[in-house]
C-alpha cells in the first residue's frame, strides 16, 4: 500500500485542501481544511483511493419510495431518508454541502411541504453539510448533544508515518444542531413515530439511528456500510468493540422483514446486517491476535489478515485501509508500544 502523501489522488488532495460550503445564494464561506469522508482517520493512513475519492466526485442521484410517506434520496453515494407528514418533511442526514441545492429540490419533488426537523446521525460532513441550506428554511437541526460538541471543535490530528492532516475549524453557526439530547428521542411526525437512539463509542462518540417501528424501517447512518468496509474515527470517541456492540443491538432491535437504510451503500436486511457485523468480529479478531504479538503497522499490513473477510465484491474502502483503522485501535490498547 502506498503511504506517501505526495502520490495522491488529485481529486482526494483537493477535496482535502478545500471544501467550498455554500450557505445560501447571499452568501458563501470557504473553510480551508475541510476533509473528504475518510478525512479523520488520514492521519493513520493515506486518503489517495479512488473509492473513497468516489464520494466527493459523483453526482449520481436516486429517489425510491420504501412505504407510503417514506422516501430515501441518495447523493452522492450517501442515502438520505425522508418522511412526509401532513405537517412538513422530517429529513435524516443532509448530505455534502455542494449538494445542498440539488437535496433541497429533490426534497420539494415530494411536495410534502417544508422541511420542518433535520436529524443527524452524527457530525461527519458528508451527512451534515446541508444542514444550513434546511434551518435558513426554518428547519430545526437534530442530533446527539456530542454531535454539536464535536462541530464546535477545531480538529487536529498527529502526523504518522511522515503523513500529516490540515487542521480542521469548527463548523458555521446555521450548520450546528439547535436540539440536542444524550440517549434517546422520539418523534411524532405525521403518521409516524420515530425512535431515535444514541449507541455510544461506535463508529464515532456520536452516533444515532433512527427506527420507524410502524413502517419497519430502520435508519443507521454510518454505522452500517452495506458496500463495504467501515470507518471507525477513533478521533473522536468511535471503537471498533463499540461498532461491533452497536450493530448486535441493532440486529436485536429489528426482524426479518426490515427494511435497513444504511449510511452509505445499497438498501439492505437483517441477514446482511448479520453478515457485517461477522466481518467486523472476524477481521477484529484476526488483526488482534497481531497487535497482542508486537507486530508493527507494517508488518500487521503484510500478514494480510482481513483476507476473504469482505465478499461483497469490491469495497468502497480497501482492505488495507480498514486493517490501518482497526490496527490503530486496538493498538491503543492491546499493544501501545507496537504502534511506529
Amino acid at each position: 500500500m502506498n503511504l506517501n502523501a505526495a502520490n495522491a489522488d488529485p481529486m482526494a488532495t483537493h477535496a482535502i485542501r478545500k471544501l467550498e460550503i455554500v450557505m445560501s445564494k447571499r452568501s458563501k464561506m470557504i473553510f480551508s481544511g475541510w476533509y473528504l469522508a475518510a478525512g479523520f482517520t488520514v492521519a493513520l493512513l493515506t486518503i489517495a483511493s479512488p473509492a473513497i475519492a468516489q464520494g466527493a466526485t459523483s453526482t449520481d442521484d436516486s429517489k425510491i419510495e420504501l412505504t407510503d410517506g417514506v422516501h430515501v434520496c441518495t447523493q452522492s453515494h450517501v442515502n438520505i431518508m425522508a418522511v412526509v407528514g401532513s405537517e412538513g418533511v422530517l429529513v435524516t442526514d443532509s448530505g455534502y454541502a455542494r449538494d445542498s441545492e440539488r437535496l433541497v429540490k429533490s426534497i420539494d419533488e415530494l411536495q410534502g411541504g417544508p422541511v420542518k426537523f433535520v436529524l443527524n446521525t452524527h457530525f461527519h460532513f458528508d451527512h451534515v453539510g446541508g444542514n444550513g441550506a434546511f434551518a435558513e428554511k426554518g428547519a430545526v437541526i437534530v442530533a446527539h448533544q456530542n454531535g454539536r460538541l464535536r462541530m464546535q471543535e477545531e480538529w487536529g490530528f498527529p502526523e504518522t508515518l511522515g503523513l500529516g492532516m490540515p487542521h480542521i475549524p469548527p463548523y458555521p453557526e446555521v450548520m450546528l444542531p439547535t436540539l440536542t439530547f444524550s440517549e434517546t428521542l422520539t418523534l411524532h411526525f405525521g403518521r409516524h413515530e420515530i425512535e431515535t437512539i444514541h449507541l455510544p463509542n461506535a463508529h464515532s462518540d456520536a452516533d444515532l439511528v433512527m427506527l420507524l417501528p410502524d413502517a419497519n424501517i430502520l435508519y443507521t447512518g454510518d454505522l452500517y456500510l452495506s458496500n463495504g468496509f467501515p470507518l471507525v474515527d477513533s478521533f473522536h470517541g468511535g471503537t471498533i468493540d463499540g461498532l461491533i456492540t452497536a450493530v448486535g443491538k441493532l440486529i436485536d432491535l429489528i426482524n426479518d422483514d426490515t427494511q435497513i437504510v444504511p449510511g452509505h451503500g445499497p438498501m439492505s436486511n437483517r441477514q446482511e446486517l448479520r453478515e457485517y457485523q461477522q466481518m467486523l468480529i472476524t477481521g477484529r479478531s484476526r488483526i488482534a491476535e497481531l497487535v497482542a504479538k508486537g507486530m508493527t503497522m507494517e508488518e500487521v499490513l503484510s500478514a494480510d489478515p482481513t483476507a476473504g473477510v469482505y465478499t461483497g465484491g469490491e469495497s468502497w474502502l480497501s482492505a488495507d485501509k480498514f486493517t490501518l483503522i482497526v490496527y490503530a485501535d486496538l493498538a491503543r490498547t492491546l499493544k501501545p508500544a507496537a504502534i511506529t
